[in-house]
């Protein structure tokens, strides 16, 4: 009988342990994410300012990771293809960054001829993180000659997840019947099936006042109503600020200039 109580105490310390742990990766993923405004309306801007700067990565910059191609050779490995989710250019200059406005309340309306697209191209995702406006329907482009998967792991609560093979055939694959979001959500990781190494980022959001960084690792903010924000970043090997965002004032017709350190992520 002792024995027994023993095994049993024994069992629930350890589903209590394990349900600690779980709790604390969850949490550790949300900080993971962006913030986004509980509401938002589209108002005409008058006297908008601008937010700019330059993101720049901190640290020894780590060697390229050389990636393993291990199928469709002839499409494929016609070029080098390396680890993208550090991408550091001349002077230490951050490419794919999202830098944006966490609690925007009212401000501008998306840009109606922006291209909502991500294309399969040398089997890798162009680009590697993809801004998408709730509600409206990404386009997934195929330029290799060979088949891919795109496989978005989203939530099918919100209508973004989605699994769905594309055919060197098929050039365009509008996502129209699966993942369009009805909420903000994100970012969430996009793969390839077929071809391991392919990875991208999706950003579902409810305002466009949302930016990535370019190749010199800068971003642009424009027709901010004037008034106080929280600025936020996320990248996917340096993280996030969401628990200390940067705090801006944009003056009527100002522009504000913010620059960010960003170093690696700690090992988990």
């Amino acid at each position: 009988m002792k024995t027994k109580m023993l095994a049993c105490l024994a069992l629930l310390i350890a589903c209590g342990f394990g349900l600690f742990v779980f709790a604390d990766s969850h949490e550790e993923e949300e900080m993971d994410k962006l913030v986004f405004s509980e509401a938002y309306k589209t108002v005409a801007v008058k006297d908008g300012g601008k937010i700019s700067g330059v993101v720049k990565f901190e640290g020894e910059v780590p060697e390229k990771k050389k990636l393993e191609i291990t199928k469709d050779q002839a499409v494929c490995g016609v070029t080098d293809k390396f680890d993208e989710s550090l991408v550091v250019g001349e002077g230490n200059v951050l490419k794919n960054t999202i830098v944006y406005l966490m609690d925007i309340s009212q401000g501008k309306d998306f840009d109606k001829e922006a291209k909502l697209e991500i294309d399969q191209k040398e089997c890798r995702f162009d680009p590697r993180v993809q801004i998408v406006p709730v509600g409206k329907v990404l386009t997934m482009l195929n330029s290799d000659k060979a088949t891919h998967n795109v496989h978005i792991f989203g939530t099918k609560k919100n209508n973004t997840s989605v699994n769905k093979q594309q055919t060197k055939n098929r050039k365009k694959m509008r996502l129209s019947r699966e993942g369009v979001a009805k909420n903000a959500e994100g970012p969430v990781e996009v793969k390839c099936d077929i071809h391991g190494w392919m990875r991208a980022w999706i950003a579902y959001v409810p305002h466009p006042y949302f930016a990535v960084t370019n190749e010199k690792g800068e971003f642009t903010l424009e027709d901010v109503p004037p008034g106080d924000y929280k600025l936020g970043y996320w990248h996917e090997a340096c993280g996030t600020n969401n628990k200390e965002p940067v705090k801006v004032t944009v003056a009527a017709g100002g522009e504000v200039k913010q620059d960010f350190m960003l170093k690696l992520k700690e090992a988990k």
